[in-house]
């Protein structure tokens, strides 16, 4: 039984692992290898990787010692089940028991309490959006159409000049905008390619890669940007420059929101503010406060600002308000607070951004002390100490 149980153990701090995002090479292997071992391995693997299922096994675990647990499984295994390969299957679904214990999933800054959520619909992701406006004022919507394809086929003419003519007329753009409840991916003509979430916008110059390249955005885009010695990018913000040779890093900035946030992957990258440089190295963040001017810069986990480009939603100790503006700008709902405490509660969770909004509130109402309901496109939230 106690060896048993320690294997177990280490099974499921692998999958804790895995799902963090915090696996080594080494131990995602030994992953591989044991979910290879046999067809129950798999899909019971599987099975754990569904947020639905993680949060009903939370609930038994709240209510039972962990070894206790483990034997009221192993029990009711034996009791209800005599072939073979389901007793194999079901000898493992006590991993899923600890996986809250190793800081896997969830953390709760509260006691756990069961809360009461109504769901009177599904509310389904954001998926592909986009709005192109021409220099001449057209509008026109590319979502099933790629932005270079756009500007070959459809554009307005492109004058064949120098260098030097073309620095004599002036700059004529075309916007890109993603409405509230979409995302879109583009490759510019020079190879850099931009990933764009809910509610953001950039404009491009028309002809961008031959005179300049300079964007200019608001919102939250992901840029992956081809180096070129010769033609700096810079992405412009309303509080300051980024100057860019060749690296991947994400930008934040929200009109609503009091913080800039430029976060660098891989690189270097420097921002300019005011005739100030500063530059950054990777698995640094600059956060400019947009209330006071005043900047600063640390080391982070770039996954948690970044995460949302590879289809999930990573908090650590994130206060709700702000997980609620982020979910509510990718499902396009609308949320209220009945009591304003209840913004300030911390939160920590991993979340499958391609899920409908259920899986979501599911994670969510694992958080002590608060009720949320769902009545269309409305989410209300509310303390019910």
């Amino acid at each position: 039984m106690t060896e048993r149980f320690q294997y177990i153990n280490h099974i499921a701090d692998l999958i804790a692992l895995e799902l963090t995002g915090k696996i080594s090479g080494e131990e995602q292997q030994e992953l591989d290898c044991w979910k290879k071992e046999s067809p129950e391995h798999m899909e019971l693997y599987k099975k754990y990787h569904s947020e639905i299922f993680v949060a009903h096994k939370f609930e038994f675990v709240k209510e039972h010692d962990l070894r206790e647990a483990y034997q009221v499984f192993e029990e009711r295994t034996y009791r209800a089940v005599r072939r073979r390969r389901r007793i194999m299957f079901y000898r493992y679904v006590g991993v899923i028991l600890l996986l809250f214990t190793l800081g896997s999933i969830v953390f709760l800054t509260r006691e756990k309490e069961e809360v009461p959520v109504f769901l009177a619909q599904k509310i389904m992701p954001g998926t592909c959006k986009a709005v192109l406006t021409q220099p001449d004022g057209l509008k026109v919507d590319i979502s099933n159409t790629s932005y270079l394809d756009y500007i070959t086929n459809k554009s307005l003419p492109v004058v064949s000049m120098e260098k030097e003519e073309l620095d004599t007329l002036p700059l004529r753009y075309y916007t890109i905008t993603i409405p509230r409840g979409g995302e879109y991916s583009l490759t510019l003509s020079d190879g850099s390619i931009l990933t764009m979430n809910s509610e953001s916008e950039i404009r491009i110059p028309e002809n961008f890669d031959k005179r300049q390249r300079d964007v200019y955005m608001s919102g939250e885009i992901y840029f992956e940007i081809a180096r070129d010695t010769a033609v700096p990018f810079i992405v412009h913000t309303d509080r300051g420059n980024i100057k860019v040779l060749g690296t991947s890093f994400n930008v934040r900035d929200y009109q609503d929101e009091t913080f800039l946030e430029t976060t660098l992957v891989s690189g270097k990258i420097a921002f300019n503010q005011s005739e100030k440089e500063v530059y950054l190295k990777p698995n640094e963040q600059l956060r400019l406060n947009k209330e006071n001017g005043e900047t600063t810069v640390e080391m982070v986990d770039v996954r948690l600002y970044c995460s949302w480009k590879e289809g999930r939603f990573v908090f650590e100790k994130e206060r709700l308000e702000n997980i609620m503006n982020t979910i509510s700008r990718w499902y396009n709902i609308n949320v209220s607070y009945e009591d304003q405490a209840v913004k300030d509660i911390l939160f920590t969770g991993n979340i499958k951004r391609y899920g409908d909004l259920e899986q979501v509130i599911e994670m969510l109402k694992l958080i002590n002390k608060i009720d949320i309901e769902v009545k269309g496109n409305d989410v209300f939230i509310k303390d019910c100490q």
